[in-house]
């Protein structure tokens, strides 16, 4: 009966957040848009198929297009071949850690679903006890297989998300590469 609500517990923190630390992936209002926010200095997200960094303190932003242009607050800035290559990197890594956070997402909350249906299977399943024929020996058995099961697909979720702060830090590398190399970038503190 414990490893129910270990694995209720599991499930829900998978489905609440996605990293660790620092970096947060999280739906935002308007319209749910998906963000990787990092230390609540600057945000990363996609819209009209740009990835968009933006700081709300200052209210700039950054855009890097799929083709790897780059604008800083609404002026396109000039970059060498090395630089577009990275700023292409960093659109297809930064596009490729919302699409499995969002994937992740969706797991953590079928993942969180199962295990609160367990929970009420677990509050409901006292009543089967009275049947005649099944003992408290088979509803222990019965809710410790589903349970074993959620944990199981929680597990799979964990590592995932392991990923996903992997890729996550990648990212960061990239972007610190651009900072040192790209002089608009440079001159923007939070970036």
């Amino acid at each position: 009966m414990k490893n129910i609500f270990i694995v209720v517990i599991c499930a829900c923190i998978s489905a609440g957040s996605l990293l660790a630390g620092d970096v947060k992936i999280k739906l935002e209002d308007p319209g749910m848009r998906l963000k990787i926010e990092y230390d609540d200095d600057y945000k990363v997200y996609k819209k009209h198929g740009d990835i968009i960094i933006e700081n709300e303190d200052s209210e700039e932003e950054v855009a890097i297009s799929e083709e790897g242009e780059l604008w800083v607050n609404g002026d396109k800035v000039r970059v060498r071949r090395s630089e577009r290559t990275l700023l292409v990197e960093y659109h297809e890594l930064a596009l490729a850690i919302l699409e499995k956070a969002e994937d992740i997402g969706e797991e953590g909350v079928k993942v969180g679903l199962k295990g609160a249906e367990l929970g009420v299977k677990a509050a409901t399943g006292v009543f089967k006890i009275l049947l005649p024929g099944y003992t408290t020996e088979d509803f222990e058995e019965e809710m410790e297989e589903a349970a074993e099961k959620i944990e199981k697909k929680a597990e799979k979720l964990e590592k995932q998300a392991e990923k996903l702060e992997t890729m996550s830090e990648h990212l960061q590398d990239i972007q610190d590469d651009l900072r040192a190399r790209v002089d608009e970038l440079e001159e923007l503190e939070w970036f």
